[in-house]
């Protein structure tokens, strides 16, 4: 049977859209990366934009208001991020190189070298450990004492350097959502419409993979927020360190899995040791441990999912173990941004994977 007009149009716009679609990509390629995570940011937060519309579309407020509400939430949301993620980072910044200004390095030096003499002498009746730890604090001092101030400067400023490259970053990912966020609608419609699939099955890959990036995403949010919270205001008590800044920090280090914040209260912990202040640290410990690692980690925060669940209604089944194993996979790939890009991949993944499963029938092995 030959192939008809129409087949052959159809054939030829089918090899037409595919080039234009790799040309796009092409001309976009420095920017796919920004352009990915503002997609999986806006899917993310599309339950709460959706929600949010909908509160001012059916409020008492002008008309002219309610017809812009995209407009409106979409600026809103967008905000939010900036001054969530974008004003703590340039004030980290900014505050470390204040820090780095009133540096004594070679009061560092010897701070160090006298907690290592403490923790030496602490283990004289374990010979095997502290033989060990001698050996550490002998390669460790002649490392110090071959550290210069140049060379910690060019070490912060190294990372300075890639934390500025990150407020690029957030600045094309924070545009790109926005434009996700007023045009997301259409492009989804329009990616539904040219894959060959029910829509039964592309609202099941939506929620599956919405609802896995949404828990990660607001379980990330909101940990991230009460851990650096309760590290600043316990710093606050405990005095004689900048709360503020160590709160941002404990906050930023706590999206870090299996670490989190550890990277932040083990130094204070080790100082509270070196000056003998040893309430603090029962004090900063008992906290850590038992209110940031436990109750907000495993209590406050799975609260805090349920109530959105509830809220928006979104869903997810996919195992907690792997959505941690798809969060280190996403970090090593993508940096920072593999916390939801990661997950939301995986997701993707199980979802299809899932359809396919469930319109095949299987008759076990072929025979040999």
């Amino acid at each position: 049977m030959q192939p008809t007009n129409g087949d052959e149009g159809l054939r030829f716009l089918s090899y037409l859209t595919l080039f234009l679609v790799a040309s796009s990509l092409y001309l976009f390629s420095s920017y796919l990366h920004y352009i990915l995570v503002a997609a999986v940011l806006a899917l993310c937060t599309s339950h709460g934009f959706s929600a949010m519309v909908r509160f001012f579309e059916h409020s008492s407020l002008p008309s002219f208001i309610k017809k812009r509400s995209k407009v409106l939430v979409s600026t809103l949301l967008t905000l939010f991020f900036l001054f969530l993620i974008f004003a703590p980072l340039v004030y980290f910044l900014s505050e470390t190189y204040t820090q780095m200004a009133g540096v004594d390095l070679e009061h560092i030096k010897k701070v160090t070298l006298d907690m290592v003499d403490k923790i030496v002498a602490f283990t004289d009746s374990i010979p095997v450990l502290h033989n060990f730890l001698q050996k550490l604090k002998t390669e460790g001092s002649s490392m110090l004492a071959g550290l210069s101030m140049e060379a910690l400067y060019k070490t912060v400023n190294g990372v300075a350097s890639g934390a500025g490259g990150l407020v690029v970053q957030i600045a094309w990912i924070l545009i790109f959502y926005f434009l996700f966020n007023l045009y997301g609608r259409p492009i989804i419609i329009f990616f539904a419409r040219v894959m060959p699939t029910s829509l039964e099955d592309e609202k099941y890959l939506y929620r599956e993979c919405t609802g896995t990036v949404a828990v990660v995403f607001y379980g990330t949010l909101f940990n991230m927020m009460a851990q650096g919270l309760t590290f600043g205001i316990l710093m606050a008590f405990i005095g004689d360190y900048n709360a503020f800044y160590l709160g941002v920090l404990a906050g930023f280090c706590s999206v870090i899995p299996i670490v989190g914040a550890a990277l932040v209260y083990i130094p204070v912990v080790a100082l509270e040791l070196f000056a003998s202040n040893y309430m603090n640290v029962v004090i900063i410990l008992i906290v850590v441990w038992a209110v940031m690692g436990f109750f907000i980690d495993n209590i406050l925060r799975m609260i805090f999912i349920g109530r959105l669940k509830k809220l928006f209604g979104f869903e997810y089944t996919m195992n907690e173990i792997l959505i941690l194993l798809s969060i280190l996979a996403g970090i090593a790939s993508f940096g920072f941004w593999g916390l939801i890009i990661g997950p939301s991949v995986i997701a993707l993944t199980l979802a299809a994977a899932n359809l396919y499963s469930s319109q095949t029938s299987h008759t076990g092995f072929p025979e040999e």
